[in-house]
C-alpha cells in the first residue's frame, strides 16, 4: 500500500470542533435572544420608570398645591386682620419668588379680582344698578364692544322679565333671559349677540365673581379706571395716580378729591372681598398650573370657591 495513502479521518477530533462550532453558535444565539429579551423588557421597565416618576411628581404637586393654597389663605386672613383696606403694597401683592424644592419648584402670585369690573355688579341681588349699568356702557365701548350689549347682559341678570328698551324680554331679544349672575365670561356667548371676540376685548378690564362687589380703586389699572369715568382729564388723572401711589385711598371720598371729580361709590371701592391665586410647580416630568379662586368676607373665613389645577 502507498504510503501516502490517505490515513482514515480523525473522526473523534471532525466531532469534537463541530460540537465547538455548534456551542459558539448557540452562544452566539443565546446572547441574540437575550439581547431581543432584554430590548422587549427594557422598553417597559422605561416606560414603567418614567409612569412612577411622573405619579410621584403629580402627588408632589397635589401635595404643593395644597400647601399653595394654604398659604395664600394665611396671607389673606391676616391681612384682613391689619387691614381695613386693600393696595398693592400690602403683603397679598408680593409674588412668591421661584423657589426650589427637592427635585423642582415653586412661584406664586395673589392678585385682586376686584382690581376689574365685576359684571353681576351691574344687578347685585337681581337689582338693576343703574350707575353700574352706565360703567358697563363706558368699559364696553372702550374695548370696541357695542354698549347696547351691557344693556342685554343687564336684562340677563336682573330678576324682572322687563327688557331696558321697553317691552319684555322675550320680544326684545327672541328668547327668555336666564335672569341670574354669571359664572364666568363665556356665559356671555350664550346670552346672543356677544361673540369670543367680544369677550377677548373685555377679558383684561372686566371679571365675573360670585356676589357685588365694586372696583376697588387702589389697585384697578389706570387704563381702566380711564375707561370707566371718561370725560376727566388727563391731568385729573395724572394728579390722581399720583397721590395713589404715595398714599392708597381710605375711601371712595378721598379718592374723589384727589381726581377733582366724583366718583361713584356704589360702583368703586377701596377694599377686596375676592382674590385669585396663581402657582406654577415644576418637576422634571410634569409642571402644573394652579388657580385659585378664594372669597374674604368681613368676620369670616377665607374660603375657597374655585380650584383648577392643570398641566402646563
Amino acid at each position: 500500500m502507498n504510503s501516502k495513502q490517505l490515513r482514515p479521518p480523525n473522526i473523534a477530533a471532525s466531532r469534537a470542533k463541530e460540537s465547538r462550532g455548534a456551542a459558539l453558535i448557540l452562544a452566539l444565539l443565546l446572547t441574540a435572544l437575550g439581547a431581543a429579551v432584554a430590548a422587549q423588557l427594557i422598553q417597559p421597565l422605561a416606560g414603567w420608570l418614567a409612569r412612577e416618576y411622573r405619579a410621584r411628581d403629580l402627588n408632589a404637586a397635589y401635595t404643593l398645591a395644597d400647601a399653595a393654597a394654604t398659604w395664600s389663605l394665611t396671607v389673606l386672613a391676616g391681612d384682613a386682620r391689619t387691614s381695613t383696606i386693600d393696595h398693592k403694597g400690602e403683603l397679598w401683592a408680593i409674588a412668591l419668588p421661584r423657589t426650589q424644592i427637592e427635585g423642582g419648584s415653586i412661584q406664586g402670585q395673589i392678585t385682586d379680582l376686584q382690581s376689574k369690573f365685576n359684571l353681576n355688579h351691574i344687578a347685585p341681588n337681581g337689582l338693576r344698578n343703574d350707575v353700574a349699568l352706565a360703567v358697563a356702557r363706558n368699559i364696553f365701548t372702550r374695548a370696541g364692544v357695542p354698549a347696547n350689549l351691557a344693556d342685554r347682559l343687564a336684562d340677563a341678570l336682573d330678576a324682572d322679565e322687563l327688557a331696558i328698551a321697553g317691552g319684555s324680554e322675550s320680544l326684545a331679544y327672541g328668547a327668555r333671559m336666564p335672569n341670574r349672575k354669571i359664572e364666568h365670561l363665556g356665559e356671555l356667548v350664550s346670552l346672543g349677540g356677544f361673540t369670543k371676540a367680544h369677550i377677548d376685548q373685555l377679558a383684561p378690564w372686566v371679571d365675573a365673581l360670585p356676589d357685588a362687589g365694586g372696583i376697588n380703586i387702589n389697585t384697578a389699572s389706570a387704563d381702566l379706571l380711564r375707561a370707566a369715568l371718561p370725560g376727566i382729564s388727563d391731568a385729573q388723572w395724572a394728579k390722581m395716580l399720583a397721590i395713589r401711589e404715595v398714599k392708597p385711598f381710605a375711601n371712595v371720598a378721598e379718592a374723589s378729591l384727589a381726581l377733582g371729580s366724583a366718583i361713584p361709590d356704589t360702583v368703586f371701592s377701596v377694599n377686596t372681598q375676592f382674590f385669585e391665586m396663581n402657582a406654577l410647580i415644576s418637576f422634571d416630568l410634569v409642571n402644573h398650573s394652579i388657580a385659585i379662586r378664594a372669597m374674604r368676607k368681613p368676620g369670616l373665613p377665607v374660603q375657597i370657591y374655585h380650584r383648577n389645577l392643570r398641566n402646563a
